[in-house]
């Protein structure tokens, strides 16, 4: 979960360099490649989010359905 927030942080601070409207980043071209590079983050922060929500609720399941599990459900 950490590395979908610190990707998505890190994504953010791209996407406000890609920008058309900032003098930061250079030409159109490679503000286009760092726009490309600020989705990617933004994908892998999805599905690190994703992943580490699936697993969290598996384990939840996997105890609640185990029978030699005594704590209270």
């Amino acid at each position: 979960m950490i590395s979908a927030v610190s990707l998505g942080f890190f994504g953010a601070i791209l996407a406000l360099v890609g920008m058309k409207c900032t003098k930061i980043g250079g030409s159109e071209t490679t503000k286009a490649r760092i726009t490309c590079l600020c989705g990617l983050h933004f994908i892998l922060s999805g599905i690190c989010s994703m992943t580490a929500c699936s697993l969290y609720a598996h384990r939840i399941t996997s105890e609640f359905f185990d029978p030699l599990f005594v704590k209270q459900k």
